[in-house]
């Protein structure tokens, strides 16, 4: 920002900058000074306020204490007086509403104002308070404490004063006049309970113990007050706090609290009024001292305070004036200078620059640093008036050969010399540098020239350049040795192409054949799984059908229970049916042989069908697991049906014997039907199983058929490789580069 600002405008800154300051210091002090004057109008004014609800507080306190003793006594004493102070405490208020008529409350916190409007707001209530005190229709504590809850108010409104002022001293008067204040409205409160309590000579209820912190309130607050109050204020305060009525306060304190009765105090009400109201009134003196001390040390201030202004004032516009005059004075005088070096300085570059012809020296008279600068420049620019033309002549000759080099003509050179070592040395640099590039641009012409006609050997040697023709000689050679190696890299992939398409021609006519008999063994496969699963099919409906004939036997045996007299036909009956089933037995043996063999037959077609038949196979297993159970029930059958036929022969012997055979042949059969109920469910088992089986091999045999087809056309593909290989290597062949003829099929 300040590097774009003329010399002119910087001392215009550093100008403004001191006057700036200055400006805004003497601002800011006149602005304080304002601030605090106004501040302790407006605290004179308020102070003034305060000094009037002082008065109001300090009759409305007797009024409190009159009140006391009335209701204490039932109105019969104060009957005079308070009518009488009433007619003091509105004669303060008047005051007070008249003050606040031509009192500008805009210019105060709002704490002051809501503490302010608070009491007023209280004072309303004045009246409807005494006339339930004259009718004696209100309670003493009430009444008393509504009085006190107005002084409060009102001594807020004071409080808050202390938190207007900026000025420390003021400030500390103002605390100082807060506590004396409160402590003597405690002193207030304590008259009104003292009142009341010698009226009804007696305690109330708490009274006793409220008196005692009255008191010690009291101190408190007048222990504050002594400490941050002006030594004479402390002085006048101890001078007037003194006396009879004093004295007998404190007797009449000592009689109500530190001689141990609660009753009958021999202490006239109208006696602790008067003489606490005396020493009430001293404290009112005090007061009125501490509120007209606050009033003459704000005035004092108030007066310091624009006497302040007034100087600041003052010093403040004189200082402007002299920075002003001093700042131009100054200014002027460096302008002058600068305007003739800046001056000669564009003369001087407006020759070198080729704007004017001659030049002219800077006058500049002052001895210093300008003057010295404007010296030093003057003798450089006659040096320099001498060199700038031979370095013309230089650069002239220099731009004749750039344009030659721009046609493209390297074998020219610069003739002409300066007295300038370093524009000598450009020269013979640039004069070397093109005899340098043009010997190497030819090596690459040559070299390019060999690569044009598809002749990639020749290289260029390595020489000490550096930068972009030693980058160019680089890339010439990498181009020729990766042409070389692309070239190489080419033949080389067609002859692995060749070779390879060669090798999958071959590899895919013998997959299309394996394929093909793979297929043709599927499909005799499958005809044996259809054979096997028509055989598991009619295991099925046999099992079924001895089902069937065990449920009969079953129930052959129950007529045969029931009919027990008739052992001889039902004992023949019996051998019919044993019959019946030794046929079936005969049967179920051989299905379960059969199954067997089936099972065994499909074993072996699974594993010679590799990973797709691992799945048949467990199938064939769980077939012939299911066989082996079907032969071994049959078996069992077969000795329970010999054993049937035992007992029927003894039965006709024995007829007494013949209920519990049949009974046991019962039990027999029943685990009869429980075997056949097996063979039947794995029948069906084996059934699903090889539906899932033969819809597998089929499954495979598509696949299979499939995977023929995919080989017929990788076969294509790899004679259509083949020819690409072919014209790839022929290609390469027809180029010239080292190591062509290392590379063979």
């Amino acid at each position: 920002m300040l590097s774009k600002l003329s010399i002119k405008q910087k001392l215009i800154l550093i100008m403004l900058i001191p006057l700036i300051v200055v400006i805004l210091l003497a601002a800011k002090l006149a602005i304080d000074s304002f601030s605090t004057s106004k501040n302790l109008r407006a605290l004179d004014r308020v102070v003034i306020l305060s000094t009037k609800i002082g008065a109001l507080v300090h009759e409305a306190q007797k009024e409190r204490g009159m009140t006391a003793g009335f209701l204490g006594s039932s109105g019969e004493k104060f009957k005079v007086e308070l009518p009488a102070q009433r007619l003091n405490v509105d004669e303060k208020l008047k005051e007070l509403n008249t003050l606040l008529n031509t009192f500008n409350k805009n210019e105060y916190s709002s704490e002051f104002l809501e503490n302010l409007n608070l009491s007023l707001k209280k004072i309303e209530d004045l009246n409807n308070t005494r006339n339930g005190v004259n009718s004696l229709s209100l309670n003493a504590g009430i009444a008393i404490g509504y009085y006190t809850d107005l002084n409060k108010l009102l001594l807020n409104v004071i409080g808050s004063i202390t938190k207007l002022s900026n000025s420390a001293t003021v400030s500390q008067q103002l605390v100082s006049y807060m506590n004396f204040l409160l402590s003597k409205e405690r002193a207030g409160v304590e008259r009104a309970v003292g009142t009341n309590t010698f009226a009804k000579d007696s305690f109330g209820e708490g009274m006793k113990a409220k008196f005692y912190t009255l008191i010690a309130e009291q101190n408190a607050y007048m222990d504050s007050f002594l400490k941050v109050s002006d030594s004479k204020v402390v002085e006048f305060y101890k001078t007037n706090l003194k006396g009879d009525s004093v004295d007998e306060v404190e007797r009449i304190r000592k009689i109500a609290l530190y001689s141990d009765i609660e009753t009958n105090f021999e202490v006239d009400a109208n006696h602790w009024f008067k003489e606490i109201t005396e020493k009430i009134n001293l404290l009112k003196k005090v007061e009125d001292y501490i509120s007209q001390t606050l009033i003459i040390t704000i005035n004092d201030e108030m007066s310091d305070s624009n006497q302040n202004m007034i100087i600041f004032g003052l010093l403040s516009i004189l200082g402007i004036a002299l920075t002003m005059i001093l700042a131009r004075t100054i200014a002027f005088t460096i302008l002058i200078d600068v305007a003739s070096v800046k001056r000669g300085v564009e003369n001087f570059f407006a020759f070198i620059n080729f704007e004017k012809d001659d030049i002219e020296l800077i006058d500049v008279k002052s001895n210093d640093e300008l003057g010295m600068m404007s010296k030093i420049i003057n003798k450089n620019i006659e040096d320099t008036k001498a060199n700038i033309q031979k370095d013309r002549a230089l650069i002239a000759d220099t731009i004749r050969v750039t344009n030659a080099i721009n046609k493209g003509y390297l074998n020219t050179k610069i003739e002409l010399g300066s007295n300038n070592p370093s524009l000598n040395e450009l020269k013979d640099i640039i004069n070397e540098m093109l005899e340098t590039l043009n010997s190497n641009i030819s090596n690459i012409l040559k070299v390019l020239t060999s690569y044009s006609k598809l002749d990639f050997r020749p290289k260029l040697t390595q020489n000490n350049l550096e930068g972009i023709i030693k980058e160019l000689e680089n890339d010439v050679n990498i181009l020729g040795d990766v042409i070389t190696q692309t070239l190489l890299e080419n033949k080389r992939i067609g002859i692995t192409l060749s070779n390879n398409a060669n090798i999958l021609t071959k590899n895919m006519q013998e997959i299309a054949s394996a394929a093909n008999s793979q297929a043709a063994s599927l499909e005799e496969t499958a005809a044996s799984l259809e054979e096997i699963t028509s055989n598991i099919t009619n295991n099925t409906q046999t099992t079924t059908q001895m089902a069937s004939y065990g449920n009969k036997v079953k129930t052959s045996i129950s007529l045969g229970q029931d009919l027990a007299n008739k052992t001889v036909v039902s004992m023949e009956e019996i051998n019919t049916q044993t019959s019946a089933i030794n046929e079936a037995i005969t049967i179920i043996d051989q299905i379960a042989f059969q199954t067997n063999i089936l099972s065994l037959n499909a074993a072996v077609e699974a594993a010679t069908a590799g990973e797709a038949g691992r799945g048949f196979a467990v199938v064939a297993g769980e077939v012939r697991t299911l066989a082996s159970r079907s032969a071994e029930a049959a078996k069992q059958i077969k000795n329970l049906v010999e054993n049937a036929q035992r007992k029927t022969q003894e039965g006709k012997d024995i007829a007494s014997d013949m209920i519990k055979g049949y009974a046991q042949l019962n039990e027999n059969i029943t685990v009869t039907l429980d075997l056949i109920q097996n063979v039947t469910t794995a029948s069906k088992e084996q059934s699903t199983g090889m539906i899932q089986i033969n819809d597998a091999v089929n499954n495979l045999d598509q696949i299979t058929q499939q995977n023929a087809q995919n080989a017929s056309s990788a076969n294509e593909i790899a004679q259509k490789t083949l020819l690409i290989s072919n014209t790839i290597i022929e290609q390469a062949d027809a180029k010239e580069f080292n190591g062509k003829d290392s590379i063979k099929s």
